[in-house]
């Protein structure tokens, strides 16, 4: 059987753990390896036994990649993903889209010219512990959705050089409480601020208004300690789920309803007892891994792969 040749253009923290992932999938091929630092990406297509180029557009002649991973800045993403779309290759492009929404609807309306597949990285989708809360909140285990509060903080990451913490951090969980609720928020409120770098926020906060629902998240380059963590408020309960870990704690609600009526005026009156408490443990996987490998299937089966997701994410993040 003939393997899928595959190629990751920018070698930095990300770019190594795409190229990582493809070399140990079987039936795929890691070609070619590209980066404009000559030391970087010679390093890394030793270590991964392919090839390696300067010039990512050098790569694309001479290997024909069916499929590459965008991992540049992202200043750069429009322009170097364009350049693979517009010549038919599948395309897995890191988060965020783009810096702004005009060069995100440029990508979408090019991969649908050439019918090259096209997928934005938002990798907590592919997070099982993400995958077990949607599923539970689908089925409606915790009755109607109230509340969501996620954090995700940490120290400064000097890798990022061009996008603010919104772009870079929060965008993940605007996008995953989208994909929880299933719609888009109505209201944003932002807070933002610059603590530590001049040109850039480094700390900031959303307030989200949905039809039935309100979601608080809060992201920053401030905190000493790294926490990714989300919990939900329903009706019939409440959840707490760490995306590191990938631990779920389920607190089911125990009550009793009574209708009380004084005069004219009637209410019910709940008695709550001590909750159901549930640890759910899923099977740890890899994400990044998960994520690489529903593209393959899209591309190799011809799936459907729409990346509009992202662009909502990021309309918000940009509010």
């Amino acid at each position: 059987m003939k393997k899928i040749k595959c190629a990751v253009i920018g070698v930095g923290n990300m770019g190594r753990n795409h190229a990582r992932v493809y070399s140990e999938i079987p039936g795929v091929e890691l070609v070619a390896l590209a980066d404009t630092n000559p030391a970087v990406v010679d390093e890394s297509a030793k270590r991964f036994n392919s090839m390696g180029y300067v010039n990512y557009k050098q790569m694309l002649d001479a290997e024909k990649p069916l499929v590459v991973s965008v991992c540049v800045p992202t200043v750069l993403h429009h322009e170097v993903a364009k350049e693979c779309l517009n010549r038919g290759i599948n395309v897995l492009l890191e988060k965020p889209i783009t810096m702004d929404l005009k060069a995100a609807e440029d990508l979408l309306k090019a991969a649908e010219a050439t019918g090259a597949k096209f997928l934005v990285g938002h990798i907590e989708r592919f997070n099982p512990a993400v995958l077990k809360i949607k599923n539970m909140v689908d089925k409606g285990e915790l009755g109607n959705i109230i509340n969501i509060i996620a954090r995700r903080v940490g120290g400064f990451p000097p890798q990022i050089k061009d996008a603010d913490i919104a772009v870079d951090l929060a965008i993940h969980d605007i996008d995953i409480v989208n994909y929880l609720l299933e719609r888009l928020p109505v209201e944003v409120y932002v807070n933002r601020q610059r603590n530590h770098i001049v040109r850039r926020d480094d700390s900031v906060e959303f307030f989200l208004k949905y039809n039935n629902a309100s979601a608080f998240v809060q992201a920053n380059w401030i905190t000493p300690v790294k926490i990714r963590k989300l919990s939900i408020t329903g009706s019939e309960g409440y959840l707490e789920m760490d995306y590191i870990s990938q631990q779920i704690s389920f607190f089911k609600s125990n009550y009793d309803k009574f209708k009380e009526t004084k005069g004219d005026f009637s209410d019910y009156i709940l008695h709550f007892s001590e909750p159901d408490v549930m640890n759910i443990t899923v099977a740890t996987k890899e994400p990044l891994k998960e994520e690489i490998l529903y593209f393959i299937d899209c591309v190799t089966n011809n799936k459907k792969c729409d990346s509009r997701f992202a662009i909502e994410a990021l309309k918000t993040a940009l509010s």
